[in-house]
């Protein structure tokens, strides 16, 4: 048998369907693989970034805001935060493992809970290397204080759309910002009322 017919016979055996299916297969899982190694680095860089895996719950507000029961205050006061008297709120116990008191003010000193990525949706590569990704997120904990004062409050195990962008470096991916809407928005309307800067 010649050279050519040998050829001819192993090309013809390899390209049976179940051996094209076989190869086709292999280079998906292949692909996937080398995606899933990839979006490693960038996951690892979200999570390790503390203002998006355990957000800060930036909150200040006078002990004199007045009471109002459908206010944050008022729901502050359902959760067992603080009570309120005449002479201004006064913190409970709970309420003092999550503010402090500054003169007349209380103070945040709590996160608003734990972020978790879930899996991104688009990963494109922009201008000088950067990275831009859009990704599902989840929270495997809420605060107190997140879950009573803002609205709509944060849900554990509830998918949501994040944004980020990342730079290389020193070899490692970075963020250099990102966006979670979802509490970034209603967390940023309780600043401003807490603040007496309601637009």
């Amino acid at each position: 048998m010649s050279t050519a017919a040998s050829t001819k016979k192993f090309f013809q055996s390899l390209l049976t369907p179940w051996r094209i299916a076989a190869i086709l297969i292999g280079f998906f899982l292949l692909g996937q693989g080398y995606l899933s190694w990839r979006n490693l680095a960038f996951e690892t860089a979200l999570e390790s970034h503390a203002p998006f895996a355990a957000p800060s719950f930036d909150l200040e507000f006078s002990k004199h805001f007045p009471y109002d029961p459908l206010s944050f205050i008022g729901r502050g006061a359902r959760a067992g935060l603080w009570e309120w008297s005449p002479e201004g709120l006064n913190l409970t116990e709970e309420g003092s493992t999550f503010f402090q008191e500054s003169g007349e003010r209380f103070v945040s000193q709590a996160v608003a809970g734990q972020r978790r990525i879930r899996r991104f949706r688009t990963n494109r590569e922009v201008r000088g290397g950067e990275r831009h990704i859009d990704f599902l997120y989840e929270w495997v904990e809420v605060s107190l204080p997140a879950a009573a004062l803002v609205v709509p409050p944060p849900r554990e195990e509830e998918v949501y759309l994040g944004r980020a962008v990342l730079v290389r470096e020193g070899g490692q991916w970075k963020v250099a910002s990102f966006q979670t809407l979802d509490f970034d928005e209603p967390m940023a309307h309780l600043q401003e009322i807490a603040t007496g800067v309601l637009k």
